[in-house]
């Protein structure tokens, strides 16, 4: 059944009012989506195609957070290879993108595994948010913030974890409300998760995973969010904290069009 969307709390925002607006790309996407499973169920998708675009979403969007290692260097380490010129990065840099990888090879898990899986839990992302940040900040990764938090460059201010109690399963509950097409869901949940905050760090990448997340339970591909669009992408972010959610919305849905141009032979 539909969820009640009426009332919803800040800073939570529904972007199932994009769908009249946004129908006939929805369609399409819809259509380009029936041509992706095809063809993966038919063997026409490359397990290499599928590996590359995971290493790419691994790399940007790590990159997006300032990791500096290059999409090349991302490789490598993904496939336990010390790249050259290593010791010029932080070892934290090495361990986002080994976590990443390991985090995104769970989401693909569920997808595969969970029969009727057709969205993301809080569990779930608790589980993710403990491979981000594994190795890296072992008291915090997994774990609700417990004090206030800023964002650089915008002054949205998130909420008090003291709200996380109502807002977090709501933010959930909106996005399994099959009433609304999964790519906006999606963009909803990936929204309303960076406006919660709800961790101390790694909040970009964990709510860009549950987005894939979705996605993938709804048989799109994975969906990568380009570092050389991240002016556009924070602008988009910044629109819908003032209440605006065109902007990010219509960012989500280029950005799964890109991605099944891209496996479906269209797109570069």
């Amino acid at each position: 059944m539909p969820v009640d969307r009426r009332h919803l709390d800040e800073p939570l925002q529904s972007l199932s009012s994009l769908a009249a607006e946004f129908a006939p790309r929805l369609n399409e996407l819809d259509r380009r989506a029936r041509q992706y499973r095809d063809a993966v169920g038919s063997g026409a998708v490359l397990q290499n195609t599928l590996d590359s675009i995971r290493i790419e979403l691994t790399y940007n969007s790590n990159a997006i957070e300032g990791n500096t290692l290059s999409l090349r260097e991302t490789q490598l380490v993904l496939e336990g290879t010390t790249p050259a010129g290593s010791a010029s990065h932080p070892l934290r840099e090495i361990y986002e993108a080994r976590n990443h990888d390991r985090a995104l090879r769970l989401v693909e898990s569920w997808a595969s595994a969970r029969k009727g899986f057709t969205g993301p839990s809080e569990d779930d992302l608790l589980a993710i948010h403990r491979e981000v940040l594994a190795d890296i900040d072992l008291a915090n990764a997994g774990r609700y913030r417990t004090s206030r938090v800023f964002i650089a460059g915008t002054r949205f201010v998130p909420p008090s974890n003291l709200k996380f109690s109502s807002l977090l399963p709501r933010a959930i509950e909106l996005s399994g409300d099959a009433g609304v097409h999964p790519v906006l869901r999606a963009a909803e949940l990936h929204y309303n998760l960076v406006a919660i905050h709800p961790f101390a760090d790694g909040n970009g990448r964990t709510s860009r995973l549950m987005m894939n997340a979705l996605l993938l339970a709804s048989g799109y591909p994975l969906v990568v969010i380009e570092v050389d669009r991240r002016a556009e992408y924070l602008r988009a972010l910044d629109e819908a904290n003032q209440g605006r959610v065109e902007a990010f919305g219509g960012f989500v849905l280029s950005a799964t069009e890109r991605s099944l141009g891209r496996i479906l032979g269209d797109t570069h």
